[in-house]
C-alpha cells in the first residue's frame, strides 16, 4: 500500500471520527471517537516521518488526555444530550467559524505554494486560476483594510498605496504567467540532501542528541523542578493524625462505683 493510499485512509477516517465527536449523542461514544482521532492523527503523523511527535500523541493524548476525559464523563453520569435543540442555537456562530476556516484553507491552497519544478510542461493558466488568484489576493486584503481602519486609520491612504502597487504586480505577473511557455523558463532543478548524505538519523534520536547534550543543563534543572512541585503536592495533601475526642462507653459502664470521685455542691 502506498504512503498516498495510507494518507487518504488516515485523512478520511480523521475527519469522519473528528465529525462523529460533535455528533455523538452520546458523551462516552465521543470521548472514544475522539481517542480514534489522536490515532489517526499519530498514524499521519508517522507518515510525514515524525514519529516522536506520533509517539507523544498516543501517549499523551490517548494515554492520558482521553482516558481522563472518559473518566470524567463516566463518574460525573452525563446524560445524554439532545443534539436536535441546541444545534440550531450554535448554527449561525459554526457557520461563521466554519467560513474563516474555509477561507484560511483557501488561501493557504493557492498556487504560490506551488514549487516551479513540479508544475506540468504544458502548464498555462486558465481563466478559473486566474480569477481565484485575484480573489485570493481581494480576501486576504479585507482584513488589512478592516485593521487599519480601526486601529489605525490615519496610515490608510499609504495602505491604499502599497495595495495598489502589490496588485499592479500581480496583474503583471499573471500576464507573463499567460504569456511565457513553461517547457522555456521552468528549469527542474536537483538538490541535495545533506542531513541525509552526512548523517541519516531519526526524529527521536535527533531530539535525545540535542536534549541530552546542548540543553542537558536546563534539561536537569527541569527536572528539578517537577520533582519539587511533586513533593510539594504530596507535603499539602499529608494529614497529621490528631487524637480524636470520643467517649469510650464500655470503660466507662465497667467502671467500679466506688472508686470514682464524685463533687458535691450544697
Amino acid at each position: 500500500m502506498s504512503e498516498t493510499t495510507l494518507f487518504l485512509v488516515f485523512a478520511t477516517f480523521t475527519l469522519l471520527s473528528a465529525l462523529m465527536v460533535i455528533r455523538s449523542k452520546n458523551p462516552v461514544y465521543s470521548v472514544l471517537f475522539l481517542i480514534l482521532v489522536f490515532c489517526n492523527a499519530a498514524g499521519l503523523l508517522v507518515l510525514l516521518d515524525l514519529d516522536f511527535f506520533a509517539v507523544v500523541f498516543l501517549v499523551v493524548y490517548v494515554g492520558a488526555v482521553a482516558v481522563l476525559f472518559l473518566f470524567v464523563v463516566m463518574m460525573l453520569d452525563i446524560t445524554i444530550s439532545e443534539v436536535n435543540e441546541t444545534f440550531l442555537r450554535y448554527l449561525p456562530i459554526g457557520a461563521f467559524i466554519g467560513c474563516i476556516f474555509l477561507m484560511e484553507v483557501f488561501l493557504m491552497l493557492g498556487s504560490e505554494f506551488t514549487p516551479v519544478n513540479m508544475l506540468p510542461q504544458d502548464f498555462s493558466l486558465s481563466k478559473a486560476n486566474t480569477f481565484q488568484m485575484y480573489l485570493q489576493f481581494f480576501i486576504s486584503s479585507v482584513p488589512v483594510f478592516l485593521s487599519t481602519l480601526f486601529f489605525n486609520p490615519w496610515s490608510l491612504s499609504q495602505v491604499i498605496k502599497q495595495w495598489w502597487a502589490h496588485s499592479t504586480e500581480l496583474q503583471e505577473l499573471l500576464q507573463q504567467l499567460n504569456s511565457l511557455k513553461s517547457s522555456e523558463h521552468f528549469v527542474v532543478q536537483e538538490y541535495t540532501l545533506w542531513p541525509e548524505t552526512i548523517e541519516n538519523i531519526t526524529t527521536i534520536e535527533a531530539l535525545g542528541q540535542v536534549v541530552y547534550t546542548y540543553y542537558a543543563f536546563f534539561f536537569i534543572v527541569a527536572s528539578f523542578i517537577l520533582l519539587i512541585a511533586m513533593i510539594g503536592a504530596i507535603q499539602l495533601t499529608l494529614q497529621k493524625e490528631t487524637p480524636s475526642k470520643k467517649q469510650e462507653a464500655f470503660e466507662q459502664n465497667a467502671r467500679d462505683f466506688t472508686k470514682t470521685v464524685v463533687k458535691i455542691t450544697h
